[in-house]
């Protein structure tokens, strides 16, 4: 299960530790082809990584001041700084390569 985020809980939230935040929204297909493909992964590698949301709908801010012009965008934080980022939908072993080579 990913952790919603809003305008209140993001920045503590992705400042501690390795965090996937996934941009979306409801009306975005490719989105929701890339949700699951995020789900399995959380199921997998849940301890040391924490995954989460963000809805462009509902937290505009937060997608304009990360800079998110596509969705859905992925972003690797570590201790609150990006580290990566992937626009587009991702195959489950490019996102598994990123998260082990930075856990």
């Amino acid at each position: 299960m990913l952790q919603e985020l809003n305008y209140v809980t993001f920045e503590k939230t992705i400042s501690k530790g390795l965090v996937l935040v996934d941009f979306w929204a409801d009306w975005c297909e490719p989105c929701k082809m890339q949700f699951p493909i995020i789900e399995e992964i959380s199921r997998e590698i849940n301890q040391d990584v924490l995954f989460a949301k963000v809805d462009i709908n509902e937290n505009r801010f937060i997608a304009n001041q990360q800079k998110v012009l596509n969705i859905p965008t992925l972003i690797l934080y570590k201790n609150g700084i990006e580290i990566k980022r992937f626009s587009g939908i991702q195959a489950k072993e490019v996102l598994l390569k990123e998260i082990l080579k930075n856990k």
